[in-house]
């Protein structure tokens, strides 16, 4: 089932009425004479709606988590290009996704994260749904107690299936079932992770923010090394800026990493380090954003990710998940380490939650069109711009 609904024509005008021909131009050109997306990308609830039906709705999105779903009959409801979707483990532990909500009427079928369930049952006429999406019950259907129940269940008339793949711990979706590959979606990223053993990782904890601010602002400060003197101390100490460069950009990913002078508790210190890790990437923060919806940050004892859902054109969830390395994940010997890390990032996103805020607050003025960038230090910025651009068209 496919939410895309906006014409390419439609987008396009859309687009130009929106942003205008001239910050469209301008968004293409020279990076010393580029701008990036201005005011009404982030304000305004029709480019929301675009960017839900022309960007997430057609590639992949990162929707949740298995650790959240671990048996049989867990399931848990999340958001995805604006639409209610319910993930779903069934009998024989795989992960299924369908939207979410019942064929009757339309009601939301699940709220609340649920675990054990044999079934999906609809709170507002108790239809039924096995753990594959089919109707199996249908109370009082034809009359008082006139119940109905399917042996075997009836696929066609259950629940819509979204299509759902699985890279670790990440449960991704695509709801317009036309994008490639999951596999292919990541290649950029997993041909960049040599050295690094993800299958020893476990999950060991997550925080979360509400912010004021659009999703976009998220992503385009996680590319951005530029603010890390004005707003991270800590981070600055850790790694300075004459050891910093700009971020680079190749299609959908972008990525950057630094050679760290000493390892500290939170970044590389006091937790196990992935096995057989080089000397070199034992003094190495490297991090990538796969756009749309995918930010990871790796040091040598972690693999951190930032997970956004937009809540409106001026308002984000961010969820900030940390992974370690085996029993460091869980264990007691290593809670106060593990609780380092976590305590950083942290600080860390609170230091930026309010500079985002800021910056939404600006979007709000005429005096900003989209900004003028840095030669050396915005050109993710703006590539990530024209992904933006480009995937609406």
């Amino acid at each position: 089932m496919s939410a895309v609904r906006i014409s390419d024509r439609d987008a396009q005008e859309a687009l130009e009425r929106l942003i205008g021909p001239e910050t469209l131009a301008r968004i293409e050109a020279p990076l010393d004479e580029a701008t990036a997306l201005p005011n009404a990308a982030y304000t305004s609830d029709e480019f929301l709606r675009l960017e839900n039906e022309r960007i997430f709705a057609r590639t992949w999105t990162l929707a949740g988590f298995t650790h959240r779903i671990p048996n049989p009959g867990d399931a848990v409801p999340v958001t995805v290009a604006g639409l209610p979707i319910v993930l779903v483990r069934n009998r024989e532990g795989g992960i299924r996704a369908f939207h979410n909500v019942c064929r009757h009427r339309g009601a939301r079928l699940v709220a609340q994260p649920c675990k054990g369930r044999p079934a999906l049952t609809c709170p507002y006429h108790a239809w039924s749904y096995d753990l594959e999406g089919r109707l199996v019950a249908r109370p009082h259907y034809h009359g008082p107690k006139q119940h109905e129940r399917i042996k075997g269940g009836d696929a066609a008339q259950g629940l819509s299936p979204v299509r759902c793949g699985r890279w670790h711990d990440l449960i991704f979706v695509n709801i317009s079932g036309a994008a490639p590959p999951l596999e292919d979606y990541l290649a950029p990223l997993t041909g960049r992770l040599e050295g690094y053993d993800l299958a020893t990782l476990r999950h060991a904890g997550c925080v979360t923010f509400e912010v004021e601010a659009n999703w976009k602002l998220a992503f385009e400060n996680f590319i951005e090394p530029y603010h890390v003197f004005a707003v991270h101390p800590r981070l600055i100490r850790f790694a300075p800026m004459e050891i910093r460069e700009p971020s680079m950009a190749e299609g959908p990913l972008f990525y950057n990493e630094y050679r760290f002078p000493e390892a500290e508790a939170g970044r590389g210190q006091g937790l196990p380090h992935y096995p057989d890790l080089t000397e070199d990437l034992k003094q190495r923060g490297v991090w990538f954003q796969l756009f749309p919806s995918l930010g990871i940050e790796i040091y040598p004892d972690q693999f951190t990710l930032l997970h956004v859902t937009p809540l409106g054109p001026e308002r984000v969830h961010e969820e900030i998940h940390v992974y370690l390395i085996g029993e460091a994940a869980t264990s007691e010997e290593h809670r106060d380490a593990r609780q380092g890390v976590i305590d950083m990032w942290r600080d860390l996103n609170e230091e930026d939650v309010t500079v985002l805020e800021h910056l939404q607050e600006g979007r709000h003025s005429p005096g900003f069109d989209g900004g003028r960038l840095s030669p050396y230090w915005d050109e993710a910025t703006r590539h990530f711009a024209r992904l933006v651009v480009e995937a609406i068209r």
